[in-house]
């Protein structure tokens, strides 16, 4: 138990700091927006991230599962769970910017 438990904080944790390093890519990606039109951008970046992180976690703590229920001990099965959600999850956030500046940019056209 003390595996999944490792994994799914050790994921989140992996995942929320990616997503913090694209939240500051994404605000220099988002230069010229006024603040009022990159508002509604960040706040689905940031809660679309929150959403990812979870999943991430959760997914990884169901791969562990899984695996020590196949006879892997628990450490190879969270060193096999932790780095694939954790590139799953950067993969995922990286569209999470893009959706993000999409709204900002649909924000800024129509509003």
């Amino acid at each position: 138990m003390a595996a999944k438990i490792t994994a799914f904080a050790l994921t989140l944790l992996i995942n929320i700091a990616i997503g913090v390093v694209i939240f500051f890519f994404m605000l220099i990606m988002m230069n010229g927006f006024s603040g009022g039109d990159a508002r509604p951008g960040l706040i689905a970046f940031i809660v679309l991230g929150l959403i990812v992180s979870v999943l991430m976690g959760t997914f990884a703590f169901l791969l562990t599962s899984f695996l020590v229920k196949r006879e892997l001990k628990g450490a190879i099965a969270a060193l096999i769970a932790v780095p694939v959600f954790s590139v799953v999850g950067a993969g995922l956030k990286v569209v999470c910017a893009f959706i993000g500046i999409g709204i900002a940019d649909y924000v800024r056209v129509n509003y």
